[in-house]
């Protein structure tokens, strides 16, 4: 302030900057130090270097280059003298079969969960979109690592110790707000698990069994029953298997089990997609959430529900087995012939939306659900599908990228041509406006029945012209 003030005299601009430069260069400078290799350290950082040092992991001494064990690989450029690395380091852990991969993904894990800016999950690899198996982070020392390294360290001095703390002032917090709720006690679990903390995971899974039945919805119940099958069969790579750990999961999922079934009843009104998705979730768990009252819930969900649950609850019916493909088929026709006007539309595009949401298992197991569906619809005339069009493409739009490829291979086996939906460039929405407009026109010229116009004569160059009567 004080060199401002004299030398630029509060001028921002002209003096003000060149000022401003030259204390860039002098009081702020281009390079970093860092403490005197024997000088005595305590605190996380120091416990924190000595972990990155002995996984293989780019650390404050890193120069950017070389390998870092067989699932990484480094790219770009390490920063001169080694204190900050720009060089972005991707890592692909497999930490249920290597043991060295298990530690690395623990030490990423708890520096995530303690806020310091070092490791960024890339997602994960699961074998058939099921659980994951495997991790992939991009890791990269910077002095914000040093400089949050420093501000956790008030938590504990090694990275367990600091990533339990975090956590439980987090819980703390919750419960002070008036807390936790259902999603937050299960992400609380899932952190405390893939941090490798067994006693702040053991509370929290008796949190969830008092929190979870009575206050989550039916996807945050699927999602905890998901999380207790990983805890079960000791596939979460921080906590291991534990028979003790096994039985008490057994018990909540029991618990989450008979609420995931009683929270089917309450999505009769739902018009959420997310819903019929956690419908067709729970088709894949039928055999640890069959038996006659999840039975009778989807027959009353087909039959008084929400045009979305409605469609919904037949796929789901079909899959497990509780109605034939065929009696499906016909209901569905059904819903297109009966869209005569706007709200009929509406909801023929909501039952369609809950209806393909399980089209992919639709169409691998249960075929016929939907042939009357395709049939109705090559069978339409040029304006009845016109009119059907909008509704019929809002429910299609719900269809996952694979669900389409699998709905084209069929449409194509039906037509008979290589690639049905091929327009030539021509957008589809622009091409069914066209369409409309011919139709249209067509219409208001049929209906003004003019008389035909007789041909007029050809005459060469040398005949006379013809007479005009």
């Amino acid at each position: 302030e004080a060199v401002q003030t004299v030398l630029a005299q509060g001028e921002p601009y002209g003096r003000g900057r060149a000022v401003a430069r030259a204390m860039e260069q002098v009081l702020v400078g281009t390079r970093s130090g860092r403490p005197a290799p024997d000088a005595p350290r305590s605190g996380l950082a120091p416990a924190v270097e000595a972990e990155l040092t002995a996984l293989g992991l780019p650390g404050p001494a890193s120069d950017g280059g070389g390998p870092v064990g067989a699932g990484g690989t480094a790219r770009g450029s390490g920063a001169p003298g080694g204190t900050a690395s720009t060089t972005a380091r991707d890592l692909r852990l497999d930490p249920l079969r290597s043991e060295l991969d298990r530690a690395r993904d623990l030490l990423l894990r708890r520096l995530t969960v303690c806020g310091v800016p070092y490791a960024e999950a890339r997602g994960a690899v699961g074998a058939g979109g099921a659980e994951t198996l495997t991790t992939r982070w991009e890791v990269r020392w910077t002095p914000a690592t040093a400089a949050m390294l420093s501000a956790v360290g008030v938590h504990g001095v090694t990275p367990a110790q600091a990533a339990e703390g975090v956590l439980r002032e987090r819980w703390r917090t919750e419960r002070d707000e008036g807390g936790p709720t259902a999603a937050q006690t299960l992400d609380g679990l899932r952190q405390a698990a893939e941090c490798g903390l067994p006693d702040l995971a053991d509370a929290r899974l008796t949190e969830t069994a008092d929190v979870l039945p009575g206050a989550a919805t039916l996807p945050e119940l699927l999602t905890g029953l998901g999380l207790l099958d990983r805890l079960r069969a000791g596939h979460v790579p921080g906590l291991g298997a534990d028979e003790d750990r096994a039985l008490r999961a057994t018990a909540v999922a029991e618990l989450l089990t008979a609420a995931a079934v009683r929270q089917v009843d309450g999505l009769s009104g739902a018009e959420d997609p997310a819903d019929a998705h956690a419908l067709l979730e729970l088709a894949h768990r039928a055999d640890v959430l069959g038996g006659v009252r999840l039975a009778d819930a989807l027959t009353r969900l087909a039959r008084e529900g929400s045009p979305l649950m409605r469609g919904a609850a037949g796929a789901v019916r079909v899959l497990l087995g509780h109605e034939d493909p065929d009696v499906l088929g016909e209901r569905v026709a059904s819903w297109v012939d009966g869209a005569r006007d706007r709200a009929s539309r509406s909801a023929l595009t909501a039952r369609l939306t809950g209806l393909l949401t399980a089209a992919g298992p639709l169409l691998e197991s249960a075929a016929p659900a939907l042939e009357p569906l395709l049939d109705r619809v090559s069978e339409l005339a040029d304006r009845e599908f016109l009119d059907r069009l909008p509704a019929l493409r809002g429910g299609f739009d719900t269809l996952s990228p694979a669900a389409r490829d699998r709905l084209l291979s069929v449409v194509e086996e039906r037509v008979g041509v290589d690639r049905p939906t091929d327009t030539g460039g021509v957008d589809p929405t622009a091409l069914a406006l066209w369409t409309r407009a011919d139709l249209m026109a067509r219409t208001v010229l049929d209906g003004l029945r003019l008389p035909p116009r007789a041909p007029e004569p050809i005459t060469g160059p040398g005949d006379p012209a013809p007479c005009s009567d």
